[in-house]
């Protein structure tokens, strides 16, 4: 629905506003700035915040889809004239620096923030009443931007400014559908009508705080004619955006949809609370070993307490049960740390640590010391935004850590009491607070859109109804209802938290639950330390590690429980070895096993089934999409005969066939020690099932690990033959592609490691073991980082408790010289049953 501003009020002569913004430049600066339409949102807030506004009112038609629908943003803060129109459409400029008042850090740096309403709305009207009792309004429609769409600037795009009367402009709304809401907020924010800001607002107690600002200005910003991302909008994700948005002890309040928000912080329950004053009980500061200064404690006129050099002091300090630390709240002003305040301005707004050091500790995230210090006002720097350094902001700094020194002691108290004991454990009442982090961290997520690493799922995705039953969370049941075993892939980590269905999901395909999930006792020992790993995960978050040192963490502690379910594992040569002799003995399960061994060492995803009616399992060629591949999956069996042949009457191919079908299976494969010819060989052939003898498969699995890795996707066709002597040479031919091929050999591996001073045990990367050997041998394309993971990936089978390759990084268990024993060792026991699968090169001058 238009929203015409141009049959209302007078035109201002002389007064179009000029916009040379082209289609390229609205692409880069607003669709790839802003992906998601509640984040982009927040910009019609932030440019509130910027404007000095106390007040800001919100609202959103109940129905977005309708033809009617608005959403609109009115604030009591700064507003603009011609000039501030013209610098509003300005291209990557921003004159808030210059408008602003001391004490409210601008968030816009660009002037590019504006263009966040292009990807909800077509059209864009502003209604603002300036510091000249004069209002405006100027409406710009994205759909008259228009000329190549490869353009940054366009020929000025004029947009006319109108002047209104009051009347006037409630006229003009009431040709809107939500006019009746929009004139009822607006008739609020001109009567001044107070909204309930933040409970903090008087934390710093003394005399009131005297607010400076344009009386009587405001602005008014309406979305009309919603694109399809303004669509998507959801009341309940905006509702928890504003209100993360405000800190603690805000100057600003906002209302949406007529309903006063405080900041989801303020719904954080108080551990402890002290006043300056009597009862503080902070009697003396140590400002240096040499002195030591009284502090006086007074009730009246207010409490306020003394120290000599500083004088009178008044404010708070909350100790939090929980974390208050970070959020979206963070972009408007912090809410942790020391809150300075001198003459009714807050001085350091970029520096909640007041310039101290060394309080990186748990309590810090749930510490806030709101302290008023007017004595200071002469100690101020010429910006008004330090003080100066000398004998007073010593003193200062020593009364400070003083007040965070003895939260500290508080809050380690009433952690220690609160954990529960044995008995407790026994009794599974735990109570609520080793899961208080993982919570948090839940919630803040939702808020900023995006979550931890451990948490599975978009916050995106979730709906209206599950966003809003995050507020009832109330006991450790609600956050973790369950813990649950899912195959998430072989990559992906051992354990992450499902939003959706909040529960706790360990992941079986990793390498560690695979190796110890085998009975009851293990899977419960699995589940407990599955929910170590995620509460700690989530503690250090919100103790606001740095992210890289975490992430570094993350990986490795992955790739130790990875070397660690190796640990039990056979060597690539081992599993050879027990392929051929496991085949001519059928006794136990031992075929089955050792050959689901082989096929995950070839980089297949083998699920292992067995009993009546089931495949021995079926395994997967994980694949990326592309042209002309796919992923793929095979089911296998094992038919092992002390006879050392096959027969048609014991491979049972019927059954196979059967197999592949009930899996939906796109293969069949099935080994053995040999297969005869005639019956089963034709067999194969019409059943379309694969043979292939053990001594084969050990054949290729070696090839893989001196050679590969193997692509998935070039064996694929292996699963095409059905005859064994095919089969066979299939993999002859392979090997003698491979063998052609420039390769690494070990020792120049081993070589580098050496170079690179390595000692092992410890973590490298291949880019820097690539980089080492390209500048020893002056080649400046080879090897690459792919060539060396390929290498050492190799390795990994023939040495599973010394190597580990994932992505980049590669854990090694010992020293090169170490590593080359165990190597040699491997490469001169390989029987020449098996000499397809070997390159004599590989330990080139060893």
């Amino acid at each position: 629905m238009a929203f015409n501003i141009q049959t209302t009020g007078v035109a201002v002569p002389d007064a179009s506003v000029e916009v040379t913004i082209g289609p390229k430049f609205l692409e880069l600066f607003s669709e790839q700035l802003y992906t998601s339409p509640n984040k982009t949102f927040e910009e019609l807030i932030s440019n509130s915040w910027d404007a000095q506004a106390t007040q800001v009112r919100v609202g959103m038609s109940g129905t977005l889809s309708t033809a009617g629908a608005a959403v609109w943003v009115i604030d009591n803060g700064t507003s603009m004239d011609v000039d501030g129109f013209r610098q509003l459409w300005s291209v990557a400029q921003s004159t808030k620096v210059a408008t602003v008042q001391p004490g409210r850090q601008p968030i816009g740096k660009f002037g590019i923030g504006k263009l966040a309403t292009y990807v909800l709305a077509h059209e864009l009207t502003y209604v603002c009443k300036a510091h000249d009792g004069q209002i405006r309004a100027v409406t710009m429609d994205y759909r008259r931007i228009g000329g190549e769409s490869e353009r940054l600037h366009i020929d000025p795009l004029p947009l006319p400014v109108r002047c209104l009367t009051l009347e006037e402009v409630y006229a003009l709304l009431n040709t809107l559908e939500e006019g009746e809401r929009i004139k009822r907020d607006l008739d609020r924010l001109i009567a001044d009508e107070p909204i309930e800001v933040s409970s903090g607002a008087n934390e710093f107690g003394g005399p009131p705080d005297v607010s400076e600002r344009y009386a009587g200005t405001w602005t008014l910003a309406i979305l009309t004619n919603l694109k399809s991302a303004g669509l998507k909008m959801q009341v309940g994700h905006i509702r928890r955006m504003l209100m993360a948005s405000l800190p603690l002890g805000s100057t600003i309040g906002i209302t949406f949809n007529g309903e006063p928000l405080k900041s989801t912080k303020e719904s954080i329950a108080i551990s402890q609370q002290w006043t300056l004053g009597p009862g503080l009980d902070l009697k003396k500061i140590e400002v240096d070993k040499d002195t030591i200064i009284e502090v006086e404690e007074i009730d009246a006129p207010y409490p306020h307490i003394v120290i000599a050099g500083l004088g009178e002091l008044t404010g708070t300090v909350t100790l939090y049960e929980e974390s208050i630390a970070g959020g979206k709240s963070q972009n408007l002003g912090f809410s942790n740390g020391y809150a300075i305040n001198i003459l009714g301005r807050v001085i350091n707004c970029e520096d909640p640590y007041f310039g101290l050091q060394n309080l990186n500790h748990t309590a810090w995230a749930k510490f806030r010391a709101a302290i008023r210090a007017d004595g200071l006002n002469g100690k101020l720097a010429i910006n008004r935004e330090a003080v100066l350094d000398g004998r007073e902001l010593q003193i200062f700094r020593a009364f400070l850590k003083a007040l965070f020194n003895r939260t500290r002691t508080t809050h380690d108290k009433k952690a220690r009491a609160s954990w529960p004991d044995a008995g407790d454990i026994l009794t599974e009442a735990w109570g609520t607070v080793p899961l208080e982090p993982l919570r948090r961290e839940i919630e803040d997520g939702l808020t900023r859109g995006s979550m931890p690493s451990f948490v599975s799922g978009d916050p995106e995705d979730i709906s209206e109804e599950e966003l809003d039953s995050w507020n009832e969370v109330k006991t450790p049941a609600d956050v973790i209802e369950d813990i649950t075993f899912l195959p998430r892939g072989i990559d992906a980590p051992l354990v992450c938290y499902d939003i959706r269905g909040r529960r706790i999901v360990i992941n079986e395909d990793h390498p560690f639950v695979r190796e110890h999930a085998t009975t009851h006792e293990q899977q419960l020992l699995l589940r407990d330390y599955a929910m170590v790993e995620l509460l700690t995960q989530a503690y250090l978050n919100q103790l606001e590690v740095d992210k890289a040192v975490l992430g570094q963490v993350e990986v490795y502690r992955d790739q130790l429980l990875r070397l660690v379910a190796r640990l039990r594992r056979k060597s690539g040569f081992q599993i050879a070895q027990l392929l051929d002799l496991a085949s001519v003995h059928p006794k136990d399960k031992a075929f089955e096993t050792i050959l689901g061994d082989a096929l995950e060492s070839l980089g297949f995803s083998v699920k292992r089934l067995g009993g009546s009616g089931n495949p021995e399992g079926v395994a997967t060629a994980f694949i990326t999409p592309g042209k002309n591949q796919a992923s793929y999956s095979f089911t296998y069996d094992a038919k092992s005969s002390i006879n050392k042949k096959v027969q048609a009457k014991d491979a049972n191919l019927a059954g196979l066939v059967r197999h592949r079908t009930d899996h939906e299976a796109d293969y069949s494969l099935v080994v053995g020690p040999a297969f005869p010819e005639g019956a089963l060989q034709k067999e194969c052939q019409q059943q379309k099932v694969t043979p292939l003898k053990a001594e084969d498969l050990a054949a290729l699995m070696l090839l893989n690990a001196t050679r590969g890795p193997i692509s998935l996707e070039e064996l694929r066709g292996l699963f095409l033959l059905y005859d064994d002597r095919d089969v066979h040479t299939f993999i002859a031919d392979l090997s003698d592609r491979l063998h052609a091929q420039k390769t690494l050999s070990y020792t120049e591996i081993f070589r580098a490691l050496e170079n690179l001073g390595f000692e092992g045990p410890d973590m490298l990367t291949t880019p820097v073991i690539a980089k080492e050997i390209r500048d020893r041998t002056g080649d400046k394309g080879y090897p690459t980082k792919k060539d060396v993971a390929g290498v050492l990936s190799g390795l990994s089978i023939m040495a599973p408790t010394m190597v580990r390759v994932q992505g980049d990084n590669v854990f090694l268990g010992a020293r090169p010289d170490k590593l080359r024993e165990v190597i040699v060792k491997q490469l001169n026991s390989i029987p020449s049953t098996y000499s397809i699968g070997v390159d004599p090169s590989l330990l080139d001058n060893e």
